[in-house]
């Protein structure tokens, strides 16, 4: 017995390896839901970064952000993948007035809603977030409405400037986007199918303080 225990030692850890989970999560794989603070969305945060707050009530989703960022995202039915038209409702408490939205060590945007495109369902590793071709369309300090410009920081990313500036700050704002339209605009191309949605309100780089307020993004067809 005395000698079979080094071989015990070699065994029990090759075991334990087998039990590990190495690699990548598999791509059709859900991002758990139940650590969001939204129901029916998924949360993603991003390292080193205090999370946005967000929470829900009367339909409404409310984001709080001092210095912070995350994103709240959900997966878009089946029926609706090819749906062209999205609407939704915002209003923020004020802009970010430090943000400069080309410049990557600067993008903070008040409000921002995203629409990932994909012929498959794709998560990047760890951080849950969705990956695809995408479309943001903010709510800029600055920048003119109807600018459309490359996301400073992200590859195969179009930012459309829908509201700017401190104008229409505690106003809810309706935006109702074609966005076959928009994607053609953006990358000189047919779209694939809208497999994800999200929000995302966010002041990491400025530190500044705001809240944005959001209806739940809709695809319909007409």
């Amino acid at each position: 017995m005395i000698l079979m225990k080094p071989l015990l030692i070699p065994l029990l850890f090759a075991l334990i390896l087998v039990q590990l989970p190495f690699g990548p999560s598999p791509r059709e794989e859900k991002p758990e839901a139940d650590t969001s603070p939204v129901k029916g969305w998924w949360l993603v945060t991003y390292m080193t970064v205090p999370p946005t707050r967000y929470s829900k009530s009367r339909g409404i989703l409310k984001a709080e952000s001092v210095g912070a960022r995350s994103s709240l995202f959900k997966e878009v039915a089946e029926k609706e993948r090819d749906c062209p038209v999205l609407s939704w409702r915002w209003k923020v408490s004020n802009v970010v007035r430090s943000a400069i939205e080309t410049r990557k060590d600067r993008y903070d945007a008040a409000a921002k809603v995203i629409v990932v495109f994909g012929a498959e369902k794709r998560f990047r590793f760890l951080t849950k977030q969705p990956e695809g071709v995408r479309i943001e369309y903010i709510w800029a300090g600055r920048l003119p409405r109807g600018r459309i410009f490359d996301h400073p920081g992200e590859r195969d990313c179009k930012i459309f400037v829908l509201e700017s500036g401190e104008g229409s700050a505690g106003q809810w704002a309706s935006e109702t986007r074609d966005i076959r339209k928009d994607f053609k605009t953006a990358f000189q191309t047919h779209p694939p199918g809208v497999w994800a949605i999200g929000i995302e309100t966010e002041t990491d780089h400025s530190n500044e303080m705001v809240t944005a307020w959001y209806s739940e993004p809709t695809l319909r067809k007409k």
